[in-house]
């Protein structure tokens, strides 16, 4: 009863707070020129990164590029409608709709970093902010994790959380390292992620209640009808 109440009286709390600090982030990285520590902390990144996790950077990196994002979407799409029906895809292609928010890099004017850590000049259709690939992660597999809780058994639900989180984690680390991105990229990226998954997740609580009264839609998503 205890955490029931702390959840729903940090509901409304946590989007706040995510929205706040992805507001504050995006304003506070439009200065011309990394911000203290970020030159620094790329370049013992990249010359620091364990081999085992660049070879997995290396497998990740070409499967959420603009051409081939979409085709994985699209198999996981397939998966998760063979598995769990209407209902999960549903939620799904919403979050697939919110990946969108990858091509926000253009609203601010930062490039990539150099092989030496230098501040180049900014080029139209190459901004890092916030990293795609750390958003198309989060949501994508943040979804899967969290659709699994309801249309999978609780061992699966557990296993596709830690897959989530570690291909989050090496997705992150490799963008800074491989020079893709500075690391506040990568904090925007997690953030602006962070808050449209939290709308995913409200949506996907909210549907049941939302469709009571439509058993058409009901039925159409793989819901039980209610008498």
């Amino acid at each position: 009863m205890t955490r029931e109440v702390l959840r729903r009286h940090a509901a409304p709390v946590v989007p706040a707070v995510l929205l706040v600090l992805t507001v504050g982030l995006t304003a506070l990285v439009r200065r011309d020129g990394p911000l203290s520590g970020e030159v620094s902390l790329t370049l013992w990144m990249n010359r620091n990164t364990p081999l085992p996790v660049d070879r997995v950077g290396d497998v990740l990196d070409p499967l959420v590029t603009d051409l081939s994002a979409p085709l994985v979407f699209l198999a996981v799409v397939a998966f998760v409608w063979w598995r769990w029906g209407w209902h999960a895809t549903t939620i799904l292609g919403i979050t697939g709709a919110l990946t969108s928010l990858t091509r926000a890099g253009d609203l601010i004017q930062r490039p990539r970093p150099t092989a030496s850590g230098t501040w180049t000049s900014y080029t139209f259709g190459s901004g890092g902010y916030p990293s795609g690939h750390v958003v198309f992660t989060v949501l994508v597999m943040g979804t899967v994790a969290l659709l699994a809780r309801r249309h999978s058994t609780p061992t699966v639900a557990r296993r596709l959380r830690v897959v989530a989180v570690v291909l989050v984690a090496v997705t992150c680390w490799t963008r800074i390292s491989d020079l893709k991105h500075w690391p506040l990229d990568v904090v925007g990226g997690l953030l602006v992620a962070s808050l449209a998954l939290y709308a995913v997740a409200w949506l996907e609580r909210s549907v049941d209640p939302l469709t009571a009264s439509y058993p058409r839609i009901r039925k159409f998503l793989g819901l039980p009808t209610r008498p």
